[in-house]
């Protein structure tokens, strides 16, 4: 989850560049709004869509087959997790998961707005009382703790030995502020996405900016036991930039050296040898401008990208190409995927759309219990076959409603 550094591109750059200063996207990122400090009213049990805006609302006419209303072993349900207000329990309905990872499958933690947060444990989802209602947009699982911030500048911690101030009732801490690159502020940009492998020593971390400096940043340890905030990619991430990176939107990895991130106008890139202070960074042509939310690294060559319009492209081993994939059927926004395997793969979307690969052939699965509700989904974790999470806007998923 982002000192100067040497990066080295393929030869698509130039094309990469003039598509970025062209083209514009299917879909850009919805304004993360700074609820940081005003608490959530209180909902109305029967609210039918979004408690506050209405915007996951929709009225089924001719798929109303995906979205029954009582759960069965071959849909999607909803779980206890989120409810009508919060509890020590349950994540007020309102809350919006930005970020969801895990160590095994029997400890996953999901962050989201206004202080949500919420542990798995192999059986069950609980609320994790933070204490705060800054939102959290970046989480790392770094050994036995928890990181989760909106800005490097706040820092909220769990199970640091150096946790700072009175825990909350979750055992949550204000950790305080990382160090940060002389250029974070120059940036203007946003937490949008964070991803860790669990050897690696950073948290990468994508950022949306309406600046002209790179996108892609590290956390990272120093000596004393805080962080620090590094460039990843700096140099080749302005509004020239010879490699599309200057905003990301998603990021996987195939392990601690070797990191995929996507994001608007199609933008894909790889960086290889990224445990290192001067990685490789390789940008790839997807053949589309439409924007690209989110990447899942299924194989050494094997990487897919999924973005607005229902748009997905598959990455093959080819040294400058990922190819079209038209086989999902839909025009949703696509906003998440992830599998097990090839032969088990998950994609989710707008309006509470999520298809399933066997290998075969792609299937559209039923979403159940939503009472009227159509969320975003945006993340997906899947520790087994068989076994997945689906989380979005005051959401969260199990294959039929089972852990």
């Amino acid at each position: 989850m982002k000192t100067t550094w040497l990066v080295t591109v393929t030869g698509t750059a130039c094309a990469l560049a003039i598509l970025a200063a062209c083209a514009t996207d299917g879909e850009t990122p919805t304004t993360l709004a700074d609820d940081a400090s005003t608490p959530l009213p209180s909902a109305a049990p029967d609210a039918g869509g979004d408690a506050e805006t209405g915007e996951d609302a929709s009225v089924c006419v001719d798929d109303c087959e995906y979205y029954p209303d009582e759960c069965t072993d071959d849909a999607l349900c909803q779980t206890p997790l989120f409810g009508a207000v919060a509890t020590p329990e349950k994540l007020d309905v309102r809350s919006h998961v930005q970020a969801l990872a895990a160590r095994s499958p029997t400890d996953a933690w999901l962050v989201g707005t206004a202080g949500a947060a919420a542990h798995f444990d192999g059986t069950s989802w609980k609320r994790s009382v933070t204490g705060t209602q800054h939102s959290f947009y970046a989480l790392w699982l770094r050994g036995d703790a928890e990181i989760a911030f909106d800005d490097p500048k706040r820092l909220y911690t769990r199970g640091l030995g150096t946790d700072a101030g009175a825990p909350s009732a979750g055992g949550w801490s204000l950790f305080g502020s990382a160090t940060l690159h002389p250029d974070w502020g120059e940036s203007n940009g946003r937490v949008y996405t964070s991803w860790a492998h669990a050897e690696s020593t950073s948290l990468w971390v994508g950022v949306t900016t309406q600046g002209t400096r790179g996108g892609l940043w590290r956390l990272r340890p120093v000596a004393g036991g805080s962080f620090a905030v590094t460039a990843a990619t700096l140099d080749k991430c302005g509004s020239n930039a010879t490699v599309p990176c200057r905003e990301v939107y998603g990021i996987d990895g195939r392990s601690a050296d070797e990191v995929w991130a996507v994001g608007p106008r199609g933008a894909a890139f790889r960086v290889t040898n990224a445990e290192a202070d001067e990685p490789t960074l390789t940008g790839f042509s997807t053949g589309t401008i439409i924007a690209l939310h989110d990447v899942w690294v299924a194989g050494p060559n094997d990487v897919w990208a999924v973005g607005s319009t229902g748009t997905v492209r598959r990455w093959r081993g080819d040294p400058r190409f990922f190819e079209a994939y038209d086989e999902v059927p839909t025009n949703q926004h696509l906003r998440a995927i992830g599998g097990s395997s090839p032969s088990d793969i998950w994609i989710a979307g707008d309006e509470g759309t999520v298809f399933h690969y066997d290998g075969t052939t792609w299937s559209r699965v039923k979403v159940a219990g939503l009472d009227g509700r159509r969320p975003q989904l945006e993340h997906i974790w899947v520790p087994s076959p068989g076994k997945v999470w689906i989380a979005g806007r005051g959401t969260l998923l199990s294959l039929g409603g089972k852990p």
